[in-house]
């Protein structure tokens, strides 16, 4: 039995741990054999709304549980279940049966010893395991008699394509060919063979894991759909024994078509038996663990204080050896087949079947139809068989209201419930028509929205820590328990793809320091029951612009400097907090006023907790996010807090033109996407976005003046002087260009404006660029004076801690 706690790890690094497997074993494995778990990783950094591997591992865990309870005799369907596959033959123009352009008989071949496999066939290789947990996994494969519009293929299941490439590098595979080539993967497994480009000459196969219902953001009509399917070497496509196929000869001993056998159970949810890791879960139970992957044949190799099943389909071992799959694995099969939405439509449009001279039967698909955003496109999927050829949509609600496109997209614009309705037409006769009431719910939620967690009426309050203890301090700022954090979650059940800033309204400030800042972040909720997880977003926001908000009763607004994305999924937002002296508190809810327990607190020894949890406070903080399906005008400034008439950059973001005002009248719209000011006194600068579908098309940004640095002496200022990178640590760079030569003087300033360090350098062309190393500098504001000749300018550094 699999340890039920182990993790899974993916294998972005599988070369390095199959180098240690080589030392380990002392045998000559292949770099990479099977890459479906390295693009899984790729495919969800690509297609964030995709999510996380492990939320498709949480809904197929408990759906396998819920089969196993009703089907206590080890069957989860109906009997045997067909596949149709179209196997894109990716071909450089060679003749059929030559090179690239493999044969009929060799793909045919290959058909065979897939089901021989799957269905444990007696007197086959595939049937030939005795041991007692080898499964007939009851799912048959075809090559399919039909083409996507009903048509009759002179090669079934083949469709040719020449490429006019002489081989295929992944990434060229996933961006150009698949989404030319793919037939519609509601109703063909698609696999294509392929010659791999060097860089990937070690590479047999790889697969698209399958993508579930029930998860918030998942697109199943865009990206990973135009994607989906297996991708097989052509050399290892078939087995040799069935006919006369040249190309396999040197495929040994990947040439007897169990490669296909391994890549369909990564389309059909399995993992690599040893859980990619050493000792690793593959979440079946009755796959013993590996140390790693296998190879050759190493009939009882034991590694993790057991004996390994190296003939199961989903190691490493070669073609001869393979002979099973598991109980446990078939009915992880079978739950995918029932629970994801385009290995089920597969069944239900039974293409292997002889078509039925019929009127169509209707159907059809939408996805995330119970959340759908005042303003949003929605998109239909047909899956109604017998080829229908008319289509008539009805959308109550919707625009348009009716439609005859096949895979139609329609915007909702007013809140309600409202039912969809299609009728299909073939050349036999029409469809009866499906209607589905309340299919559709539009939320009174725009596109571009704030979130809060507080209940409908609340009482706003600032709660001192002592109510829950021996205590000093706030229970939603600092206090002496030397908290780190604090933080709001939102489960952002819609599906929101950006946050563009933050509303913060805090109760209490007090500091002494005017270049004080503190961190507003956003975190994924990945952590531990949602808990933050990685940092998305971070910006720099001074405690003087909190403290003029406290003293004129408003929230803190900020915008993010670039558009941030959540991808669709829960999020943390809040603050990260500095033991230094400073103290302040966020506004909350009085104690039980909260919707739920949302509010996060990071302990001092680094670990996050619930408020509700640590202190037994059910409250929500006063902190909004803004969010928006489309994106913001957001604004990035060079400095916040600078002398009076030292230069600073704004630049905007987000949107296609920008037009800038400010408060104190100095600039009048002007257009750009780059300010330069030089302001006397605090400003703000206000930024208009124009040109695209935005969320937000106006930020504000403050620009303050310090008390402690005085006006600059009346000198010409460097042009384009910049520090980077900018917050830091130990080091930072300085650069301009100006004509002048000579010596450069940089001044290090403390935020007080005190000298605590200074060097020169020598200048001696245009181009002025040199590191700075510094003395492990205290975390904090510094200003960077940079003088040459009769030109001074200063810029504000920020040093990480």
């Amino acid at each position: 039995m699999k340890n039920s706690h182990m993790k899974h790890t993916l294998c972005i690094g599988i070369v390095v741990l199959m180098s240690s497997f080589q030392f380990v074993y002392g045998q000559q494995l292949r770099d990479l054999h099977c890459a479906t778990m390295e693009m899984d990783s790729i495919n969800r950094a690509k297609f964030p709304q995709r999510g996380r591997l492990d939320d498709f591992e949480d809904v197929l865990q408990n759906k396998i549980r819920e089969f196993k309870a009703k089907n206590k005799g080890g069957r989860t369907m109906a009997g045997v279940v067909n596949i149709p596959i179209i196997v894109h033959v990716v071909h450089n123009g060679e003749a059929v049966g030559t090179g690239t352009n493999i044969s009929q008989a060799q793909v045919q071949s290959q058909i065979t010893v897939l089901n021989e496999d799957f269905r444990r066939l007696s007197g086959t290789p595939g049937g030939s395991s005795t041991n007692p947990l080898a499964a007939d996994i009851e799912i048959e494969f075809c090559l399919s008699p039909v083409g996507e519009n009903g048509e009759t293929l002179a090669e079934p299941g083949i469709h040719r394509y020449n490429g006019g490439r002489a081989d295929w590098s992944r990434e060229l595979i996933e961006n150009q060919l698949k989404p030319t080539t793919i037939w519609n993967p509601n109703l063909f497994y698609n696999i294509w063979t392929v010659k791999f480009a060097s860089i990937e000459s070690t590479l047999i196969g790889y697969a698209q894991f399958p993508d579930q219902s029930g998860l918030s953001g998942l697109n199943v009509s865009g990206g990973p759909a135009s994607t989906d399917g297996v991708v097989i070497r052509y050399q290892s496509f078939g087995r040799y024994e069935n006919g006369n196929f040249p190309v396999m000869a040197s495929a040994a001993p990947y040439n007897k078509g169990r490669t296909l056998a391994h890549e369909t159970g990564h389309w059909l949810g399995l993992r690599h038996i040893w859980g990619d890791g050493p000792c690793a879960s593959d979440f079946v139970d009755d796959t013993p663990p590996a140390a790693g992957p296998s190879s050759g044949c190493p009939i009882g190799r034991v590694s993790c204080d057991g004996q390994n099943m190296v003939q199961n389909y989903m190691d490493y071992s070669e073609d001869v050896c393979m002979n099973i799959f598991t109980e446990g694995q078939k009915a992880r099969m079978q739950t995918v087949i029932q629970i994801s939405p385009r290995r089920k439509s597969l069944i239900e449009a039974n293409l292997c079947a002889p078509v039925v001279v019929d009127v169509p039967t209707t159907n059809f698909t939408v996805a995330n139809s119970n959340c759908i955003l005042l303003g949003s496109t929605v998109d239909f999927t047909d899956l109604s068989s017998n080829f229908p050829k008319e289509w008539h949509w009805t959308f109550q609600g919707g625009d348009p209201a009716v439609s005859s496109e096949r895979n139609p997209r329609v915007k909702y614009n007013t809140a309600g419930t409202y039912f969809v309705s299609l009728w299909t037409k073939n050349t036999i006769g029409t469809s009866d028509t499906l209607k589905l009431n309340g299919l559709i719910t539009v939320t009174n939620e725009g596109i571009c929205r704030d979130f809060n967690n507080f209940e409908v009426t609340h009482t706003p309050s600032t709660i001192k820590l002592s109510k829950f203890g021996n205590y000093t301090g706030y229970l939603t700022g600092t206090n002496s328990t030397k908290s780190k954090g604090l933080s709001e979650y939102f489960d952002n059940e819609c599906g929101y793809i950006y946050i563009s800033g933050l509303d913060i309204k805090f109760s209490k400030l007090y500091t002494t320091n005017e270049s004080a800042t503190i961190n507003f972040v956003v975190w994924n909720a990945r952590g531990p029951q949602n808990a933050p997880g990685s940092v998305i977003e971070r910006k720099v926001v001074l405690l003087k612009q909190i403290q003029d908000d406290i003293a004129n009763n408003r929230a803190t607004t900020i915008v993010f400097d670039r558009e941030t994305p959540v991808f669709g999924k829960p999020f943390q937002v809040g603050i990260e907090l500095e033991n230094n002296g400073d103290t302040l508190a966020i506004q909350s809810s009085a104690n039980g006023e909260a919707n739920e327990a949302s509010s996060w607190i990071k302990l001092q020894d680094g670990t996050w907790s619930q408020l509700a949890t640590a202190f037994g406070a059910n409250v929500a903080m006063n902190i909004k996010p803004i969010v928006g399906m489309n994106p913001s005008v957001q604004v990035a400034v060079s400095d916040q807090l600078i002398g009076p008439g030292q230069s600073i950059t704004l630049n905007g973001r987000g949107a296609s033109i920008f037009v800038w005002n400010s408060s104190d009248g100095s600039v009048t719209d002007y257009t750009g996407p780059q300010l330069i000011a030089n302001p006397e006194a605090t400003t703000t600068y206000i930024t208009s976005g124009l040109g695209l579908d935005l969320c937000n098309d106006e930020a504000r940004t403050t620009v303050y003046i310090s008390n402690t640095i005085t006006a600059l002496p009346d000198l010409n200022t460097i042009k384009g002087l910049t520090l980077s990178p900018n917050p830091g640590k130990n080091s930072f760079s300085v650069k301009f260009s100006d004509p002048n030569t000579g010596t450069v003087t940089i001044d290090i300033l403390s935020a007080q404006g005190i000298l605590s360090g200074q060097t020169r350098r020598e200048k001696t062309g245009v181009d002025f660029d040199e590191r700075i190393e510094l003395e492990k500098p205290a975390a904090g504001l510094y200003f960077i004076q940079v003088t040459l000749g009769g030109k001074r300018e200063v810029r504000k550094w920020i040093s990480m801690p």
